[in-house]
């Protein structure tokens, strides 16, 4: 009764599960902690073969699109039990407003700070951000949202047998082929909705059809996926140092969200964190702020000021100090991290003091006044 009690009368933030909500905030560490390795003037994939270079290529520059599969499960899975037009196009809507809230504010302190980096390109990309692909996460989200009422239907339509038909075709074609035929022509681009469709086939037959995994299974499921991301690292290090070629070899197995061994890892990592629940009000408000994480620091004059800051030297540290190089990598990530967060964090106050405090009004009054418009075309035909 107490415990029942309790959680009745916790706020509306406080109830959402924070072990997922903390797997959402290691999603975006990882997330940032690649795009520091990948976008400072640490050249990883030229250090010299050793420890270091295994260990960054392995779990760092491969942690984003890692990161990438296990945010996105996160909205999966509970979408999974959601559907409907209109539902969706709610879901763009307010994904919509932050997007244009970064977007916005970051174009204007461009041209303040450094209109040097001024173009049509950004100025446009920041007024339209979603159709544009300013930012190619949250786009490719939006396209999803407005196929997922569609697709979840057609999955419910489908029985067990027909559903895992389905994943196996999916996996044959866009990781099974991937894997030994890197140039199919059947396969994903990466980067797009499709990605997401894919996973979201996968998180639904999981949740509608199979028992829930082991927990030791989780965990070899955890270790497999980064023991073939580590061997590809060394077999391919060895290669580039006695060849100089074919450097991309050495991260190609944890470079996009559709191979083997990151769905592995992202899948096994939300298997593991949603089978727990506990409640911190603190964890949910900074989980909450991980979306706007992402938008501050990779929009593009962002995560040029941020990462290629004469401030930040990792290729010297690299020569002078490897020992330090992984911890000064986490190190810088994490600070952006709560940099972001902090700012993210003015951005909610504001939108819970003014558009939020009947958040999505003007959605639903726009959604009243279309149907209404198509219920008067009806009756006047």
């Amino acid at each position: 009764m107490m415990a029942a009690h309790a959680h009745s009368v916790m706020s509306p933030r406080a109830k959402r599960n924070s072990s997922v909500e903390t797997l959402r905030i290691l999603a975006m560490l990882m997330i940032v902690t690649s795009h520091c390795v990948m976008f400072t003037n640490l050249d990883a994939l030229t250090l010299p073969f050793g420890v270091n270079k295994v260990l960054i290529e392995t779990f760092l520059y491969s942690g984003g699109k890692i990161g990438v599969v296990a945010f996105f499960a996160i909205s999966a899975w509970y979408l999974s039990e959601a559907g409907g037009v209109r539902a969706g196009l709610r879901r763009v809507w307010i994904l919509e407003r932050e997007m244009l809230f970064w977007s916005i504010i970051l174009l204007a302190i461009t041209v303040v700070v450094d209109r040097s980096q001024l173009g049509l390109t950004l100025a446009v990309g920041s007024l339209f951000p979603t159709v544009t692909g300013l930012w190619w996460y949250p786009t490719a989200y939006a396209v999803f949202l407005l196929f997922f009422p569609f697709l979840v239907r057609g999955l419910r339509a489908l029985d067990r047998s027909a559903h895992a038909a389905l994943c196996v075709v999916m996996l044959v074609l866009f990781t099974g082929l991937d894997m030994v035929m890197p140039l199919s022509a059947v396969g994903l681009p990466g980067g797009n909705y499709l990605s997401f469709v894919y996973i979201y086939v996968l998180i639904t037959y999981y949740r509608w059809h199979m028992r829930p995994m082991k927990t030791a299974t989780v965990w070899w499921s955890l270790g497999i996926g980064y023991l073939m991301i580590a061997v590809g690292a060394v077999a391919a290090g060895v290669l580039f140092e006695k060849t100089g070629r074919l450097q991309v070899l050495q991260v190609y197995l944890g470079k996009v969200e559709f191979r083997l061994p990151v769905l592995m890892i992202g899948l096994a990592l939300f298997v593991l964190f949603e089978r727990h629940e506990f409640h911190s009000a603190v964890v949910n408000t900074v989980a909450s702020s991980t979306f706007g994480v992402y938008l501050i620091s990779e929009y593009p004059t962002v995560r040029q000021w941020l990462w290629q800051n004469p401030l930040i030297d990792f290729a010297a540290l690299a020569a002078r100090y490897p020992l330090l190089l992984i911890p000064s990598l986490i190190g810088i990530a994490v600070l952006v991290f709560l940099a972001c967060t902090a700012l993210d964090q003015i951005r909610e106050l504001l939108f819970h003091i003014t558009i939020d405090r009947h958040r999505g009004r003007w959605f639903d009054r726009l959604s009243a006044a279309v149907n209404a418009a198509l219920a008067n075309r009806k009756e006047t035909v």
